[in-house]
């Protein structure tokens, strides 16, 4: 039964690669979704590539204080510039830009991060987690803290970086009367993974696919139980930005790149229509409307059920638990079960 319903999932995925760009011709513009976010602070990790660049871009030219959360400054640097010479050459308002330096695959540094921002008192408005790793083709590979790459990554490093950030949240909450957002930048591919409670490392039967799915599910399991625990001063939404042609192939052969780059690009999204899911969920009113029962968007901002080992509750608890215990997340941190049974 798990083969079959992997195998389903595996073709509704090629499915939504090869038809996307004919059932989202319909979508607005990057520019033309959401809403203004002036005199809003918007903290996006993963920012000088690809959708978390688009993004960052997107939130700078309406109007926020725009953090970049880098783990090569240098690079942070380069956009900050780039975005600034774009916007005296356009004749807007030099944006209000911002490099501090951040490693997600590291609790060290993502701990270090958080210490800074909550030293100062700052509130956030906007976190979004959108740094990720797919190192397709790539060996088995731990961090130095001992975990699997795409968990420490793509997940366990923007748990702890969200839960040390909820005061900031909250802060950005009372001061704007309006709850703050978590945008976790997920993937369809969510609908293909599992969580293996026994070995979340994946020490053994390891594929690069399954660790991307994995975290990605691990992703949605936490945005939903975050929205339930959290409170309404903070919402927290999944997204799918679509299959966007991105650097996640960097660590496939020379060859293979270039035939990846140039037979999909007439069916892969840009980075900037793919960045259109999180502006939304990042801007947008409805988030906080009609969506709320459904905090996972698809590629066309459109409200969906996330797969079922994401509406899991009881799954959705564990892996608070585990994430809490292997982030060495203070007990003065941790938000309790809601009352009933975790998230819906």
């Amino acid at each position: 039964m798990e083969t079959l319903t992997y195998l389903r999932e595996l073709l509704a995925v090629v499915w939504e690669v090869a038809t996307q760009k004919l059932t989202m011709r319909s979508i607005p513009d990057l520019g033309d979704i959401g809403e203004s976010l002036a005199g809003a602070t918007v903290l996006v990790t993963g920012p000088t590539g690809g959708i978390g660049q688009q993004s960052a871009t997107e939130f700078a030219r309406r109007g926020a204080n725009v953090v970049l959360a880098c783990r090569n400054p240098k690079k942070g640097e380069e956009l900050k510039k780039e975005l600034e010479g774009a916007a005296a050459a356009e004749g807007r308002a030099v944006p209000n830009l911002e490099v501090m330096e951040l490693d997600v695959s590291s609790l060290a540094s993502v701990r270090k991060f958080g210490e800074a921002w909550e030293s100062l008192g700052r509130p956030l408005h906007v976190l979004v987690n959108n740094a990720g790793i797919f190192s397709m083709s790539a060996p088995y590979k731990l961090t130095s803290e001992g975990f699997e790459s795409h968990l420490a990554t793509n997940y366990l490093g923007h748990f702890l970086l969200t839960m040390l950030l909820l005061p900031a949240l909250k802060r950005g909450c009372t001061q704007r009367g309006a709850p703050s957002r978590v945008v976790h930048v997920s993937s369809k591919l969510h609908y293909m993974g599992s969580v293996r409670r026994g070995d979340p490392n994946l020490s053994r039967r390891y594929t690069s696919l399954t660790a991307y799915c994995q975290s990605k599910l691990l992703q949605v399991l936490f945005s939903t139980e975050l929205d339930a625990r959290a409170g309404p001063s903070v919402r927290s939404v999944a997204v799918h930005p679509g299959e966007v042609l991105t650097n996640v192939i960097h660590t496939l052969p020379g060859p293979v790149r270039w035939l990846y780059a140039r037979l999909l690009a007439g069916v892969l999204l840009t980075p900037r229509q793919g960045a259109r899911s999180t502006v939304h969920a990042a801007t947008s009113p409805r988030v906080l409307a009609e969506e709320a029962a459904a905090p996972y968007l698809h590629s066309d901002c459109a409200p969906v059920p996330p797969s079922p080992a994401a509406r899991d509750a009881e799954l959705a608890r564990w892996a608070w638990a585990w994430s809490v215990d292997a982030a060495g997340l203070a007990s003065d941190r941790d938000l309790a079960p809601v009352a009933g049974g975790g998230a819906p």
